[in-house]
């Protein structure tokens, strides 16, 4: 080998290590992102179990995957999201509510509020509960499809007062959660 081929060995390797470090990132997220499905199939597979031991270790292991995929997707809602629906699954809904807080600090879903909703109703927060399923239910009126007909009809009655209240400019328009500072 000359020393020209050798430099020019050289010059390669450094490309393809610089082309390889620009990319790196990519090839991280990329990672991140599967192992993310990864947890949302075993906590698909956990609401499914009928055992509660069962459940109860597969919903470990989701949110295993979860926390751990969690810090390197920090503007995905997903990780937060699907950490607190373990977390309501598991029966911790304290735990729930500050993860689907974190994750409506991110972005704001419906489906996320209702599921604040359904953490607030765990706990004993009625109040909390009705508002966040109020709001999901403003925003995607297809949840009232997945609210039990007693809270169903609560729902839609406020969603009437509330729309009726907006007409006359007295009301803001989607209804404010708690969550929001506005709202408190």
């Amino acid at each position: 080998m000359t020393r020209r081929d050798a430099a020019a060995a050289g010059a390669a390797a450094l490309f393809a290590l610089a082309a390889a470090a620009a990319v790196y990132p990519e090839w991280r997220t990329a990672r991140a992102k599967r192992r993310l499905l990864e947890g949302e199939a075993l906590l698909i597979d956990a609401s499914r179990q009928t055992n509660p031991a069962a459940r109860d270790a597969v919903l470990r292991d989701a949110t295993e995957v979860l926390e751990a995929v969690s810090p390197l997707l920090p503007h995905d809602v997903r990780p937060p999201y699907l950490l607190g629906s373990a977390a309501l699954l598991g029966g911790r809904a304290a735990v729930a509510l500050d993860h689907y807080r974190r994750s409506l600090a991110i972005e704001e879903r419906p489906e996320t509020d209702m599921n604040l909703s359904r953490g607030y109703a765990a706990e004993g927060r009625p109040i909390p509960a009705s508002r966040d399923a109020l709001r999901a239910v403003w925003l995607a009126p297809d949840l009232a499809k997945t609210l039990p007909p007693d809270t169903k009809k609560a729902v839609e009655d406020a969603i009437n007062r509330h729309a009726k209240r907006f007409a006359k400019g007295r009301a803001p328009v989607p209804p404010l959660f708690p969550e929001h500072p506005i709202g408190r």
